[in-house]
């Protein structure tokens, strides 16, 4: 008989909530705002993929605004860096618990995004642990991501946070495949990246 390829880890494929059920965990509550405290108690160590996957799919599409890079940007690399510095089980300021959103955003971001996610989900499984357990090197990776961001030129925003988006969906699926296309994808961006500024340099150079 036939075997699965990638094989899936069936030690990490423990019942844990998936990003879908979370959202819509939250959306259902009944208080009028929703703080940073909760969003960590109900996503626990999957709250760093949880949150630069909210952050980031904005920027997957391929809109000319500068402008919203340079405000997702900032708090997409705090939270890579505290995951590269602390992991997944790193804790948190106490300060951040405070810190409130109104429960109609989460709800309405679930309604939009819910069904995208469990879309998503349906094609990823645990596998590849070795890779989808190195957090704090994904990190690092999470954090050129978000840095690349910060570039202010319209639609080249549009691969990096791709990447990005992939690996934190496969953070929260522990999906060393998916997080692998995410990294691999990041290296193809750098190429391109690079290419970009020689390219800008020589035109520059011979004007």
């Amino acid at each position: 008989m036939g075997q699965d390829w990638p094989p899936s880890d069936d030690q990490d494929a423990v019942a844990e909530p998936v990003a879908s059920d979370i959202l819509r965990a939250l959306a259902s509550r009944r208080e009028r705002t929703i703080s940073f405290g909760d969003l960590i108690a109900a996503a626990g160590a999957r709250v760093h993929g949880l949150i630069l996957l909210l952050l980031v799919l904005p920027e997957t599409l391929p809109l000319p605004l500068p402008s919203a890079s340079s405000l997702l940007a900032p708090p997409l690399m705090l939270v890579s860096l505290h995951l590269a510095l602390f992991g997944e089980n790193g804790a948190w300021p106490g300060r951040l618990s405070g810190w409130h959103i109104p429960r109609s955003t989460v709800a309405a971001t679930a309604r939009y995004l819910v069904p995208v996610l469990q879309w998503l989900e349906a094609m990823s499984r645990p596998r590849w642990a070795a890779l989808a357990r190195r957090e704090r090197l994904i990190g690092l990776a999470c954090l050129y991501l978000s840095a690349i961001l910060l570039l202010p030129i319209p639609l080249l925003n549009t691969p990096p946070a791709i990447c990005l988006a992939l690996i934190a969906l496969g953070l929260i699926q522990r999906d060393g495949v998916i997080i692998a296309l995410g990294l691999g994808g990041a290296f193809a961006t750098t190429l391109a990246l690079a290419w970009l500024v020689i390219w800008a340099g020589g035109l520059f150079g011979t004007a």
